[in-house]
C-alpha cells in the first residue's frame, strides 16, 4: 500500500475498498464509443442512490449528476470518459475483460472511479461543500468519428456550470504524480481519411488503369513535406499515416484506397496550415484524374485557464507531497474532447491534469493504449481526494 505518502481524509481511506471493487467491475465491462450502454447504467446507478440528480439524453450513453446545495452558489463541474477500445485485454486476471475485442487501455474505467468515488463522499459530507457540483459522465473520448463531448455540450451538459476539470490517468508515471500546466495541456488533434478512386487494369497494361496506391503514397508523402516545409519550426507538428488499405490481387492496379490517420500541432495557425492542406492535396489528386476526398474531425487543444489551474495546484499540493506535484509540465502532443467543455464554459475556465498511476516497485509503467494495461490503484483515492478539494475550497 502506497497511500501513506498522501494527504487524504479519513472518510476517503474507508472508501478504497470501494474503489478497488468499482473500478474492476467497470474494467470487466468495456463498451466502445457511443456503445456505453451498461457502463452508463451502472455509474447512473450509483449515482442516484448518492441522492444526485441524474439528467439523461434520450438516444445517447451520457449523462451529467447534480449535487445542488445553494443555487446562489457557483456550479463546479467534473468529466468523466466511459468508453474503452477496440483491442483484446491481455492483463489476464480475476477482473479482466469479459467483452471480447474491449478494454480499457487508457483507463477510463479509473476516470469514471475517481469521479464516482468522490462523488461518494461529497454526498456523504455535503455540509463541507462550497460549491454546487456536476459530474459529467461522458460517451465516445476516443472516437473523434463519434459524437462525444460535442454532443454533451449541445445537449446541455456545460449549462451553468462555471468551472470545469478532468483528469487522466498516466501509468508511466508514479502513483499520485500530478502533471499540470498553465495555459495549453494537450495539442490540437484531427483525424483524417483519405478515399481514392482510380481505375483498375491488369497488371501487364497498367498504362489503361490509374494507379490508386500509386497516388495514395505520394499524398502521404506530400504530407510528410507539408509538416518540414510548411510549418513553421519552431511549432511541433505532427503527421502519421497509421492505416494504409488498397487493392484486391496483386497483378492488377489498384482503383481503390482508403488511408488514415492523425495530425496534431500546438498552436492554431500551424493547425490550420496543416489542414488547409488537405484542400489542396485533394485538387492535385484529381487534376491526374482521380476522385479524391480528404475528409478530417477533431478536437481543439485544452488550454487549462489561470484561475482553474491555480486551484488545481492548491488542491493537488493539500494531498500529494511536493516532489510529486510538477506545475509546470510539457503539454501532451494527443488530443482531448475534453477542450469543448472549457470552451463552453463562460470565461473558459477549465483544466486538466495527469495523474500518475504506475509503480514501478509493482513492475506497473505502461505508456496508454499499452497492451496489457494495469495501474496501483491507489490512486484512484488521491484523484478522488484532489476532486473533493476542489469541490469543498
Amino acid at each position: 500500500m502506497t497511500l501513506g505518502k498522501f494527504k487524504l481524509n479519513a472518510d476517503v481511506l474507508e472508501l478504497r475498498d470501494f474503489s478497488i471493487n468499482t473500478r474492476r467491475h467497470l474494467h470487466m465491462i468495456p463498451e466502445l464509443s457511443g456503445e456505453e450502454v451498461e457502463t452508463s447504467t451502472y455509474c447512473k446507478s450509483l449515482m442516484v442512490d448518492y441522492g444526485y440528480q441524474v439528467t439523461s439524453y434520450d438516444g445517447y450513453t451520457g449523462f451529467i449528476a447534480d449535487l445542488v446545495i445553494d443555487t446562489s452558489l457557483k456550479t463546479v463541474a467534473f468529466r468523466a470518459d466511459m468508453d474503452a477500445l477496440e483491442m483484446d485485454d491481455l492483463t489476464c486476471n480475476e477482473h479482466s475483460s469479459t467483452n471480447k475485442g474491449r478494454a480499457h487501455n487508457c483507463g477510463h474505467d479509473t476516470h469514471m472511479t475517481i469521479a464516482l468515488t468522490a462523488a461518494n463522499y461529497l454526498a456523504n459530507n455535503q455540509e463541507e461543500l462550497r460549491h454546487n457540483v456536476r459530474f459529467i459522465f461522458q460517451m465516445a473520448e476516443e472516437d473523434m468519428r463519434v459524437d462525444g463531448a460535442n454532443k454533451m455540450v449541445e445537449l446541455g451538459c456545460m449549462d451553468g456550470v462555471n468551472e470545469v476539470y478532468a483528469l487522466h490517468n498516466d501509468a508511466a508515471q508514479e502513483c499520485g504524480t500530478v502533471l499540470v500546466n498553465n495555459g495549453i495541456m494537450s495539442s490540437y488533434g484531427c483525424a483524417w481519411t483519405l478515399d481514392i478512386q482510380g481505375v483498375s487494369a491488369h497488371g501487364s497494361t497498367p498504362h489503361k488503369g490509374l494507379d490508386a496506391i500509386r497516388e495514395g503514397a505520394r499524398i502521404v508523402e506530400d504530407m510528410d513535406y507539408i509538416v518540414a516545409k510548411k510549418t513553421n519550426p519552431f511549432s511541433p507538428a505532427v503527421f502519421v499515416c497509421g492505416m494504409f488499405n488498397g487493392g484486391t490481387i496483386p497483378n492488377a492496379v489498384a482503383a481503390n484506397v482508403q488511408a488514415r490517420g492523425t495530425i496534431r500541432s500546438m498552436d492554431s495557425e500551424t493547425d490550420q496550415v496543416l489542414k488547409n492542406s488537405f484542400s489542396s492535396l485533394v485538387a492535385q489528386s484529381e487534376l491526374r484524374g482521380y476522385t479524391t476526398s480528404m475528409t478530417h474531425c477533431g478536437y481543439p487543444a485544452i488550454i487549462n485557464h489561470q484561475f482553474a489551474y491555480n486551484r488545481v495546484v492548491q488542491a493537488a499540493s493539500q494531498t500529494v507531497p511536493s516532489e510529486l506535484l510538477n506545475a509546470n509540465c510539457t503539454p501532451m502532443t494527443g488530443s482531448e474532447d475534453f477542450s469543448l467543455m472549457i470552451e463552453a464554459t463562460d470565461d473558459k475556465c477549465g483544466a486538466m491534469f495527469f495523474l500518475g498511476s504506475g509503480n514501478k516497485e509493482k513492475g506497473i509503467c505502461n505508456y496508454l493504449h499499452s497492451n496489457p494495461y494495469f495501474v496501483d490503484e491507489d490512486f484512484l483515492l488521491v484523484g478522488a481526494q484532489i476532486f473533493i478539494n476542489l469541490a469543498t475550497e
